[in-house]
C-alpha cells in the first residue's frame, strides 16, 4: 500500500472518530440537561444539535460546548427571522386574519416581539463568539425565550387565558413559539456547562 492510500484510510478513520465523538458529546449533553430540568425536552435537543442551522454554521463536526452551543443559538436566530415573515404572511391578503380584529393584533404584537428577538440573538452570536461574559449571551437568549412565551399567551387570552378551561381556539404559532423557546433552553443549559478555559478557537 502506497503512501497516498495510507494518508487517505488515516484521515478518513480520523473523521470517523471525530464523528463518533460528537455524536457522543451531543447525546450526553442532552441527558445532562434533561436531567436538570422537568420540562427539557430530550428529543428535541437531540434533533436539534444533529441538524446544522440555516444561518452560516459553526463546523459540521464541533469539538467542544462552546462550538456546540452556537448550534441552537443559529437555529432560533433561523426561527425568529422565518416567524416574522410567517407572521407577515399571515397578516397578508388571504392570510386567514383579514375580519379578525384580536387575531390581527395578536399577529401585530408577535411580529415585534420576534423582530426584536431576532435581533437579540444576532447580538447574542457576537458576543458570544468574540468571548464576552457568558451572562449577557444569557440573559438576551432568556429575552429571545420570553418572546415565544408572551406571543403565545396573547393568543391564549383569547379564550380566558388562565389555563383552566378547554381551549376553543389554536394559536396559529404554536409549533414556531414551541422551537424558540426549547432552542434557547437547549443554549443557556449548554453555556452554564461551559467551564471558563474552554475554548472557541475561532
Amino acid at each position: 500500500m502506497n503512501l497516498s492510500h495510507l494518508l487517505f484510510f488515516f484521515f478518513l478513520l480520523l473523521l470517523v472518530s471525530q464523528v463518533k465523538s460528537t455524536d457522543d458529546m451531543i447525546e450526553e449533553t442532552c441527558k445532562t440537561c434533561a436531567s436538570k430540568s422537568m420540562i427539557f425536552d430530550y428529543n428535541f435537543c437531540m434533533s436539534s444539535l444533529n441538524s446544522p442551522p440555516m444561518s452560516p454554521p459553526p463546523p459540521l463536526l464541533p469539538t467542544n460546548l462552546s462550538f456546540l452551543a452556537l448550534t441552537p443559538m443559529l437555529q432560533a436566530l433561523d426561527n425568529a427571522t422565518a416567524t416574522a415573515s410567517i407572521i407577515q404572511q399571515l397578516m397578508s391578503e388571504g392570510g386567514g386574519f383579514e375580519d379578525d380584529d384580536y387575531g390581527r393584533a395578536c399577529l401585530r404584537d408577535c411580529l415585534e416581539l420576534y423582530e426584536d428577538a431576532a435581533e437579540r440573538l444576532e447580538e447574542a452570536v457576537r458576543v458570544f463568539v468574540s468571548r464576552e461574559e457568558k451572562e449577557t449571551v444569557k440573559v438576551m437568549v432568556s429575552a429571545a425565550m420570553e418572546v415565544a412565551t408572551t406571543c403565545e399567551t396573547g393568543f391564549m387570552e383569547r379564550d380566558g387565558g388562565d389555563g383552566g378551561g378547554a381551549m376553543t381556539w389554536t394559536s396559529p404559532l404554536g409549533v414556531e413559539n414551541y422551537k424558540l423557546f426549547e432552542l434557547g433552553e437547549i443554549a443557556i443549559c449548554i453555556i452554564n456547562m461551559i467551564s471558563p478555559v474552554t475554548s472557541m478557537s475561532l
